[in-house]
């Protein structure tokens, strides 16, 4: 009953995806840039491609919820989910932008076209998966244990589903492990290019502590001094480094 539930929690995510893909086809919305443009499908064709694509998703992940015919709707939900995951692994080789439109009804614009990540493909993977699972076993019934799987098949598709780094609602840290997150990025950030030379190796002697929404690193300089860097989240999750020279934290914890 537990597959049976993370099955019908895939069949739900096929609903929301045609209809997000109905929606964008009859308000005209691109959102799918690269997947059409694989498939090079002509951008007057596009609106039209975005309705019928998504009437068949509807189809498919109603008939897996309600159980119409097990087999017929899970194998219809495997092929589709190899279709989207060897079509999303093409647009990822080819590094086209656009991002992949399969969940969503926001409109991308070009400055902000979003690429295809690793979540789609492995959403995709999960789909193919739960459509075997469904036409093989094809399991029924409504228990505890059903319900259960839902929510974790669910959670699991959100979070794959979900642009981006998962953030907290007020701070737009990193909701895993915030401070090696922060550290990556403060690594990867042309501020701290600029002062590593004074901040010098980044071992184990880097101390961490937070305040407020900031995490601030500090690196014992050459010269005894400190060089500080504090890192904030600005709406979208862009990074904020600010750098300055202290004197050694009175009380500070080594990240870990």
């Amino acid at each position: 009953m537990f597959l049976a539930g993370c099955v019908a929690s895939c069949g739900a995510l096929l609903v929301l995806a045609g209809l997000s893909k109905i929606y964008r086809g009859a308000r005209r919305i691109a959102g799918s840039a690269a997947i059409w443009r694989a498939l090079r499908i002509p951008r007057r064709l596009v609106p039209r491609a975005e309705l019928a694509v998504g009437g068949v998703e509807c189809l498919t992940g109603a008939a897996v919820c309600v159980q119409l015919d097990p087999v017929a709707a899970g194998t219809a939900m495997a092929l589709l989910g190899v279709a989207f995951c060897a079509l999303l692994m093409y647009v990822r080789a080819s590094r086209m932008p656009g991002g992949c439109g399969c969940v969503g009804w926001r409109r991308r614009t070009e400055t902000t076209p979003g690429m295809v990540t690793w979540r789609a493909v492995v959403r995709a993977a999960a789909l193919s998966a739960a459509g075997a699972a469904d036409a093989l076993a094809a399991p029924s019934g409504r228990t505890a244990t059903f319900y259960a799987g839902a929510l974790t098949g669910g959670v699991v598709l959100t979070l794959l589903s979900t642009h981006g780094t998962v953030r907290t609602p007020r701070c737009r840290r990193p909701l895993w492990r915030p401070a090696h997150s922060s550290m990556r990025a403060l690594t990867a950030h042309e501020v701290f290019a600029a002062m590593a030379p004074a901040a010098g190796p980044s071992g184990s002697d880097v101390k961490y502590r937070r305040t407020g929404c900031a995490d601030e690193f500090w690196f014992p300089g050459e010269d005894g001094r400190t060089v500080v860097f504090r890192v904030s989240y600005a709406a979208g999750g862009v990074l904020a480094v600010h750098a300055s020279v202290r004197g050694k934290p009175d009380a500070a914890a080594v990240v870990e």
